[in-house]
């Protein structure tokens, strides 16, 4: 019986690693800047309205990584007016859609005032409850584990924990998805449910230690083009898996 009840579950938390923006330019004959501004302003919207209506409570965006960096200036500085943009005039809609914007990642990595936008956006919707939509920007899977061991080395230091006290509930409390990273970030389930578009078959480092009981998707199709339609499917092929969790 146990088996039949998560066979037919839909996903709490679905994390979604946004890849093929480029390639979906270039297969339109535009720039590849125009994949990012395309994902952002047609694509983030009607998968969260998508999401809300199948019930996922928790839906996170890898947005930007921490080896995004290495990309050329010019296309770094268009996304980060991307992320500008993106606080200014898309946050206040999904507000008022009662969505609560969420953020993991390294904040200090980004200039200033988006520092502040993305500290903006989480206290302006932090008691809305329709759904979680969380940013990965600046993220990486070791990164994030990395700033969690530092974390705890310094409550040794400190005189807070002690060694033999540090368990997996240590670790977990101490990385972005606990909230404890930034002011009113909202704490995270693990996903349930992760997506990679763009044809590629790995996880490139996304929330490595929070998906150990995933299930993973990977549709032959970019960002661009995972419509509503398309993430039901994906949704629907999810809910007949038979997840054991270990047993």
């Amino acid at each position: 019986m146990a088996d039949q009840q998560n066979q037919h579950q839909g996903p709490g938390h679905v994390a979604i690693i946004c890849d093929g923006n480029r390639r979906w330019a270039r297969s339109h004959g535009l720039e590849v800047f125009r994949g990012h501004d395309y994902a952002v302003n047609k694509v983030f919207e009607p998968l969260i309205d998508s999401a809300k209506e199948m019930g996922i409570t928790h839906l996170t965006f890898w947005i930007f990584s921490t080896e995004n960096w290495k990309r050329s200036k010019t296309e770094v500085d268009f996304l980060m007016d991307l992320f500008r943009s993106f606080f200014d005039r898309q946050v206040q809609e999904l507000h008022k859609k009662g969505v609560r914007i969420n953020m993991i990642g390294d904040i200090a990595g980004f200039p200033q005032d988006i520092q502040e936008k993305i500290r903006w956006g989480l206290e302006e919707t932090k008691d809305n409850t329709e759904i979680v939509v969380t940013l990965a920007m600046n993220y990486g899977g070791r990164d994030e584990i990395t700033r969690a061991m530092k974390a705890i080395a310094s409550d040794v230091a400190a005189g807070k924990l002690r060694p033999d006290q540090i368990t997996r509930e240590t670790i977990t409390e101490h990385l972005d998805t606990a909230g404890a990273h930034l002011p009113y970030a909202a704490v995270l389930p693990d996903p349930d449910l992760i997506i990679r578009t763009g044809g590629e078959q790995r996880m490139s480092g996304f929330l490595s230690w929070q998906h150990e009981y995933a299930e993973f998707s990977f549709p032959d199709l970019t960002f661009p083009e995972l419509t509503p339609s398309a993430l039901k499917d994906i949704v629907d092929d999810f809910m007949k898996r038979n997840r054991r969790f270990g047993a």
